[in-house]
């Protein structure tokens, strides 16, 4: 262990450690070398890997999941976490089919009060976080359970929902094309895009930035954190009512069985982490989140493709998220001061 830590703080020729030169890298970069790596392998190990109708289907798989990424990405910038998209996903889907099928509500009013369904449920996590101050971790592990239980008391009646026949806006967003492009890989496209434009061109996007690197900071500096937290769950909220929608209409149907759902969870956040995302806070870009989706993509894919079991494939992509996990921990330690402000 002791060669370990020397090693790390060796100086290089520009004074530099080693883990100083990594930090200034994005990690996306880094990531991206790797899928690319994994690509290859793919390509050697696997007969029909590396054709176009393949990398069209991981695109195509990855675009609800790299919408997600992209919300719980915003909200570990800032510090924070948000468990209760499992629930907001499958509310949304199951929901507005239900009001569709079983009310009286066409299609889009199902799917329209569905959505302010989920930002309320952004709203109430980001208030309970702001304003009342329990953690995120619990807040969110609470309204998720929460949520679940009133839904299936109230509402749902069902784990199963399938979309009816005679639907088009759900099958047009998660079966359709535009310019001859999938339209959830253009979704996908326009969640990354927007995702990057608000962390760098809007002052509430850069706000966040700086309250996840330093909350007491950002606080004395006269900074509405309260407002930007709740804000934060909002989009992720958001992120993942729009996800639910799509995974509605691309497999035309959406399951809450054998926990579905909760894997959504953890690609998202393995998403985030492996491209970037720090959980100090403040740390992280689109772009490494967009390359940790397509890394998960891509490993998902392969490990279909090499007919692996479920088991090994949930203990592989949990190895990866520690490995994640451990890389992030090294390369942005806490220091007294991160540990006081750490809200998770």
């Amino acid at each position: 262990m002791a060669q370990i830590e020397t090693a790390s703080r060796a100086r290089t020729a520009d004074g530099l450690s080693l883990r100083d030169r990594l930090a200034q890298i994005d990690q996306g970069i880094l990531i991206a070398l790797v899928t690319l790596v994994m690509v290859a392998i793919g390509a050697v190990l696997v007969d029909g890997f590396l054709t176009g109708d393949n990398l069209m289907t991981i695109l195509r798989a990855s675009s609800a999941l790299g919408i997600l990424a992209v919300g719980s990405a915003i909200v570990i910038m800032a510090k924070g976490v948000d468990l209760s998209v499992v629930v907001v996903t499958a509310l949304t889907a199951q929901g507005a089919v239900h009001l569709w099928t079983r009310n009286d509500f066409s299609e889009l009013q199902a799917l329209v009060v569905m959505g302010m369904v989920a930002i309320t449920i952004g709203v109430i996590n980001g208030w309970m976080v702001a304003y009342v101050g329990i953690p995120a971790l619990f807040t969110t592990l609470g309204m998720w359970l929460l949520v679940d239980g009133a839904a299936r008391v109230w509402l749902l009646d069902n784990q199963v929902y399938i979309l009816p026949a005679d639907s088009n806006v759900v099958t047009d967003l998660g079966r359709g094309e535009l310019f001859g492009i999938p339209f959830p890989i253009v979704a996908a496209t326009v969640a990354f895009l927007a995702g990057w434009l608000f962390l760098e061109y809007t002052s509430q996007g850069r706000l966040i930035r700086a309250y996840g690197d330093n909350p007491e900071a950002a606080r004395l500096a006269g900074i509405p954190t309260r407002p930007l937290v709740v804000l934060t769950f909002v989009i992720c909220a958001g992120s993942a009512a729009v996800a639910g929608v799509l995974l509605l209409g691309i497999n035309g149907s959406y399951s809450t069985a054998y926990g579905g759902g909760k894997d959504l969870l953890f690609n998202a956040i393995t998403a985030a982490v492996i491209g970037g995302v720090s959980l100090t806070g403040g740390k992280g870009s689109i772009f490494g989140v967009l390359w940790g989706t397509l890394f998960i993509g891509t490993f998902v894919n392969l490990m279909t493709l090499l007919n692996l079991s479920v088991e090994v494939s949930s203990l592989l992509k949990a190895a990866v998220l520690v490995v994640a996990l451990a890389f992030d921990s090294w390369l942005h330690p806490r220091d007294e001061e991160t540990a006081k402000s750490d809200d998770l």
